[in-house]
């Protein structure tokens, strides 16, 4: 027995180790761990098509040859792609088609890394960071593609019969495609993706995304060397042109330029190229010396040869969108808009918008090079047609200059050399880049918002009209960006929201928003998560401004669908995506931004007013760090504006951060100084970002038994990994009383929006809190980094019912004395949980608007959530802080028949408080 038992034992240690065991041989070595740790913020269970999947780097060790490569070993049989080792600072894969994957370092079985690829819709895939394509077309061979900006494709036409464009194919790739670039040899056409941080390589014969590469934040512009082999990328957070060698497939290069760098040109030698800052100020038209001489460099003329700065161009414009060169390379054409923020934007004699075309010398060996030729105002030049907001091309052919306009809807043919207007024709909205087409003259233009393509003769007709791709945004997010794009009425005719709020953030420049009123223009992003909006706080929600903006600021006031589409567009604004181009690919914080955050929420007490999950208390303070009142914004993508405070104190981050140190008072050591501008230019969302919760800081007090709070992200809940989401959900979304004892209830999920129902209505007159939980996954990678909640009130049994309709009336004091506004509040037949709802509509004042909000009856006191006011003529406001009391009730009927309370009114250089108002049966 023990002998059989002991052949048995032999038996299976030979299987186990090769008989080695039986002969006393030495058992082989355990292969060698050297793979890294994968970066934190990808999820492999769930990747989306179109994106690089960073693989795990090579370890630094002497049993791990630095020869091995990432290699493919099992994937879907269609699929062609392969993986990349070098050129970036992570291996990478890109996938072509949807399925699963298995990669391998070398041989090494130990370092496998599976991965699931899932094909995405483009409504799916679009998150609405706003980073919209400048350089969307371009010629490749007999075909022309187009970047399609929030569809995350590029598409291909070609001529049907060699006469009409046809769009024949759709390639998917990274997010936010801005920039096209080719010719000829190249097999592959480039793309730049803005959100995603790389350039891809799209394979011509296949049509499939098959490499991308990583060359720093927000790649914008491309240009291409006459032997295609450079490619010049630049990159609008980072003040610098990456320079990428095709063949290697790497970043060789990095030159230094200014802020904001997008537009390129490169000479047809290719010795020159001209980079243009998209947002510069001009120092000659601040009276009071916001910018300095550095503030206004405009153009930089790079040496491809030494690739160092060859010369800077200033005074140029502040916002320059578009760059082209003349055939012979001998004139630069800027299409840009410049303006005098000093002066009243209702002065009929003043230019606070100059929508113009600026050309610039570009021979070295001619006369006025780097110099400013000859410029025109496309709007109040003699013979100009009006108004062309927002000019954001520029193409010259022949003797002709074309010029679009992405607000406008326009496109201008001008005089090659006298600049003078020959023709315009309408296109379709968001016209931006132009390419030419054939010798007579015919020539393409780009209009993303539409996502058409116009062709147009020579003379200025349109030939045709080509629909590049279906639109992925919300029906009510794509007309809320017209309106934001669109030019205003009136005084406002020249201009747009997005003149001020270049791609929603700020313009550079400091402007009179009111008597003594000099601000910064504010960056758009969060919105609906931090609440109040602009510097004096003084809009209560972007469902107001949605009606504030287009009647006060660009004098054109918003229907009820145009106020709702705005209103979805703004609270759709996302700001910077997860990775910069200072943390790692993933969007993960290095070590020295860990660093930073503990000094952050530390020793250098930042956290005290910027509270992580949002990075802002939304509180307001009497004297910030411009030394005048503010609120305080969230610090999420800050490295990304450029301009800081309310009156651009700093014009850096670095600058930033010093005024920011100097005003809490606490030293820190240059290292420490260091290690927090790391933790800035790295704050990003490292999961879904947040946008909104409810019940919030505006609709807290007597919320109704029946309540269910929720909160909303831009990226839905991980449901990856064996679990629903709502299962996941469930384990971080909770609702706690005063005591902090869970209450029952159940989570829904739809999209990104968390729901919480309660099993029971809550009790009356009662405070509870509504919590989200750090770490909450997220489908995308990564999780919630910190708590995110609110507090809220039941409200006590109502002292009567509210009535269908009723009149209110408030009593606004003016110069000439008290002047009575009076609105009709709709009850809705069905109200949201937890509410009533009401319709807002104004009486007498012409206004269109019928804005739903919510109120509450709690008690006898009446609360009603802050509506836009029509006021002083055709001016919109912003009425908070409604309080009232029910005064009269019908003994009968049980119906209230009186509430008097006040309110606050509150617009640019507007605060007027304690507004006594009035509501009766209509």
């Amino acid at each position: 027995m023990r002998a059989n038992r002991f052949l048995l034992l032999c038996s299976a240690s030979v299987l186990l180790l090769s008989a080695s065991a039986c002969r006393d041989e030495p058992a082989p070595s355990p292969e060698p761990v050297c793979t890294e740790a994968p970066l934190p913020l990808q999820n492999p269970r769930s990747h989306t098509l179109g994106e690089t999947f960073y693989l795990p780097r090579l370890k630094q060790d002497a049993q791990c040859p630095s020869t091995l490569e990432w290699r493919v070993v099992s994937a879907p049989e269609a699929s062609r792609n392969t993986a990349y080792t070098r050129g970036a600072p992570e291996p990478r894969f890109t996938p072509d088609v949807p399925g699963d994957y298995v990669f391998r370092l070398g041989e090494l079985r130990n370092s496998e890394v599976p991965l699931h690829v899932v094909a995405r819709s483009p409504a799916e895939r679009f998150r609405n960071h706003y980073l919209t394509p400048l350089s969307g077309v371009v010629r490749v061979g007999e075909e022309l593609w187009t970047a399609n900006g929030p569809s995350y494709t590029v598409s291909r036409l070609a001529k049907v019969d060699g006469t009409y464009w046809r769009t024949f194919a759709e390639v998917t790739v990274g997010e936010w495609p801005s920039a096209l670039a080719w010719r000829e040899p190249l097999p592959y056409v480039l793309v730049a993706h803005r959100g995603s941080d790389t350039v891809g390589f799209i394979d011509r014969a296949r049509g499939v995304l098959v490499d991308s590469l990583w060359v720093g934040d927000e790649p914008s512009g491309l240009a291409l060397s006459p032997d295609g082999r450079r490619l010049y990328v630049s990159l609008a957070t980072q003040r610098q042109v990456a320079v990428v060698d095709l063949s290697l497939r790497e970043v060789v290069a990095r030159v230094e330029v200014g802020f904001d760098p997008r537009a390129l040109a490169l000479s047809p030698d290719g010795q020159r190229l001209f980079v243009a800052s998209y947002r510069s100020g001009n120092r000659f038209k601040d009276t009071r010396g916001t910018y300095g001489p550095g503030d206004d460099k405009d153009i930089w003329i790079v040496d491809t040869a030494t690739l160092t700065t060859a010369s800077i161009v200033d005074s140029v414009s502040a916002d320059l969108r578009a760059l082209a060169l003349s055939a012979d390379g001998a004139e630069l054409y800027v299409a840009a808009t410049d303006g005098d923020p000093e002066p009243s934007q209702a002065d009929a004699t003043a230019k606070p918008f100059v929508h113009e075309v600026v050309v610039v010398g570009a021979d070295a060996g001619r006369p006025g090079y780097g110099q400013v030729l000859r410029r025109a105002d496309l709007t109040r030049q003699s013979g100009s047609g009006g108004p062309v907001v927002n000019p954001a091309g520029v193409l010259a052919v022949g003797d002709t200059l074309w010029v679009s306009s992405e607000s406008s809807d326009l496109v201008v043919a001008l005089d090659r050399n006298t600049l003078a207007e020959k023709a315009r024709v309408p296109v379709g909205a968001g016209a931006r880049q132009l390419v030419a087409l054939d010798a007579a003259g015919t020539v393409a233009v780009h209009c993303f918002q539409s996502f058409e393509l116009w062709v147009l003769r020579a003379d200025g007709t349109v030939f045709q009209k080509v629909k590049l791709a279906e639109d992925p945004r919300p029906a009510n997010v794509a007309l809320g960006e017209r309106v934001f794009t669109r030019p205003g009425a009136g005084f406002a005719a020249n201009h747009s929201c997005s003149s001020c709020h270049v791609e929603a953030q700020n313009d550079g420049m400091v402007w009179r928003f009111g008597p003594s009123i000099w601000h910064n223009v504010r960056p758009l992003q969060l919105l609906d998560a931090t609440t109040p909006l602009e510097w004096g706080a003084y809009v209560s929600s972007s469902g107001n401004f949605g009606y504030q903006g287009p009647a006060s600021i660009v004098s054109r006031p918003a229907t009820p669908e145009e106020a709702l589409g705005l209103q979805s567009f703004l609270g759709s604004l996302l700001g910077a995506p997860r990775a910069t181009g200072h943390t790692r690919l993933d969007g993960s914080y290095t070590e020295a931004a860990l660093r930073g955050q503990a000094l952050f929420e530390g020793k250098a007490t930042c956290s005290g007013c910027h509270v992580p999950p949002l990075y802002t208390s939304r509180g307001y303070v009497a004297q910030g760090k411009s030394g005048e009142p503010a609120d305080i914004p969230t610090l999420l993508g800050t490295y990304r504006h450029g301009i800081y405070f309310v009156g651009a104190k700093a014009r850096s981050l670095e600058a930033a951060v010093d005024v920011a140190i100097d005003y809490v008072k606490v030293p820190l050591s240059a290292e420490e100084r260091g290690d927090l501008l790391a933790f800035l230019r790295e704050l990003t969302p490292k999961g879904g970002a947040p946008l909104g919760i409810w019940p919030d800081i505006d609709s807290a007090e007597g919320v109704y038994p029946d309540v269910r709070p929720s909160v909303a992200f831009a990226d839905p809940v991980d449901d990856s990994q064996g679990k629903t989401a709502p299962e996941v959900a469930a384990e971080y979304v909770v609702l706690e009383d005063a005591l902090g004892n869970r209450v029952s209830g159940a989570v829904e999920v739809q999209g990104g929006r968390l729901t919480f129902v309660p099993a029971a209505p809550l009790a009356q007159g009662a405070r509870y809190r509504f919590r989200v939980l750090p770490g909450l996954p997220f489908l995308s990678g990564g999780a919630l980094w910190g708590e995110l909640g609110s507090e809220f009130t039941v409200a006590k049994p109502a002292v009567g019912s509210w009535p269908g309709a009723m009149r209110m009336t408030v009593q606004v004091p003016g110069r000439g004395g008290v002047t009575p506004v009076d609105f009709v509040l709709e009850a809705a037949a069905v109200s949201r949980p937890g509410t009533l709802t009401l319709t807002v509509v104004p009486q007498g004042s012409g206004s269109q608007q019928r804005q739903q909000v919510w109120a509450r009856l709690d008690g006898d006191r009446w609360l009603m959530q802050p509506f836009a006011m029509p006021l002083f003529g055709s001016s919109v406001a912003d009425a908070s802080e409604v309080v009232g009391a029910v005064t009269q009730v019908d003994p009968a009927t049980q119906g209230i028949t009186r509430v008097e309370g006040k309110l606050r009114i509150r617009g640019p250089g507007i605060d007027m408080r304690d507004i006594a108002f009035s509501i009766v049966p209509k």
